[in-house]
């Protein structure tokens, strides 16, 4: 009786809390005990939103995948690096608490939506007075855009970091097929998640281990962390499906040292696709790392294991 009555308070509890938001205000905490400071700065086009802090350690760049935020990715692993590093965790255009618009209407823009996350960053480096070569790491949508930061500013990078990343030789027709594989009809009808439910999906697709996570947990983390956000990040995965030829075919120059880290059983990027792209752009096979009993998000799933393999790499020439 007394487990039952246990178990009965805890779900009264559960359901009387908004998870999304306690983790949401968890990973703000965490990251200001560690002397982290949320920075927004104002530009024509909305708010160029990062945490950053300035002890005079070394600098290192964490980006984010699609849906994510600099805090909720990255907080975890920006604790664990600030004994000998300042990390800086912007919010992608489209994410968080960075501005929606990345072109200026709806159907023109000098560039494409990668170009435009670049230029974002760059001037997020610029407002914290960041002009010296860093190390920068992407995830997933933030892998690609590290590549195209380190490729159209190499002085702005000292090694880059490629993360289960999003940067060449991933075809809609392969994404689409990865779609199918988990019941959807395409990678464009993941990537919207129309609905709470359609969260199982990317789940399946993006862990290792699937989580047993509650219909209402996963319709809070919806209504806090997807459905407001939607909308303008389709815009994005929609641009790279517009341009697919220059983003699959995409050859870079990176004249610094380039590192690749792999979940052992990524499903939604395979590790056929990073090794792609070390052939395409020469880079050699010791220069990739997989981490074992892990899905797309290596750094969730297993941080300090993540840690210890971005570690092996700070410490390489």
């Amino acid at each position: 009786m007394r487990s039952f009555a246990l178990l009965f308070g805890v779900l009264v509890f559960a359901t009387s809390c908004n998870v999304a938001r306690m983790q949401v205000r968890k990973s703000a905490h965490r990251l200001e005990k560690e002397g982290y400071a949320a920075r927004s700065f104002q530009a024509a086009d909305g708010a160029h939103f990062v945490w950053a802090r300035e002890t005079g350690k070394e600098k290192i760049m964490l980006l984010h995948g699609y849906n994510g935020t600099g805090q909720l990715q990255w907080s975890r692993n920006a604790q664990l690096l600030s004994k000998d590093h300042d990390v800086i965790m912007p919010d992608l255009l489209c994410h968080g608490r960075s501005t929606t618009h990345w072109r200026p209407d709806t159907t023109t823009f000098p560039g494409t939506s990668m170009e435009a996350q670049v230029a974002h960053v760059i001037g997020l480096l610029d407002s914290l007075g960041v002009n010296t070569p860093i190390t920068v790491v992407g995830n997933s949508y933030g892998g690609g855009v590290a590549a195209w930061l380190a490729h159209l500013h190499p002085e702005r990078v000292k090694k880059l970091v490629i993360y289960d990343g999003l940067v060449s030789d991933y075809t809609k027709a392969m994404a689409d097929s990865i779609a199918r594989s988990v019941g959807a009809p395409g990678m464009l009808a993941v990537m919207s998640t129309p609905t709470p439910a359609d969260l199982r999906v990317g789940l399946k697709l993006a862990l290792y281990r699937q989580p047993p996570v509650p219909g209402f947990i996963l319709r809070q983390i919806y209504e806090t962390n997807v459905r407001p956000f939607r909308p303008a990040q389709i815009t994005l995965i929609k641009d790279l499906m517009e341009n697919e030829q220059k983003f699959t075919t995409a050859q870079f120059t990176w004249p610094m040292p380039v590192y690749l880290i792999w979940g052992e059983r990524d499903r939604l990027i395979p590790n056929s696709v990073g090794h792609a792209v070390m052939e395409r752009n020469g880079i050699a096979p010791e220069h990739w790392t997989v981490i074992p009993k892990t899905g797309h998000v290596a750094n969730l799933e297993r941080p300090r294991a993540f840690d210890k393999a971005l570690r092996a790499i700070l410490g390489r020439p």
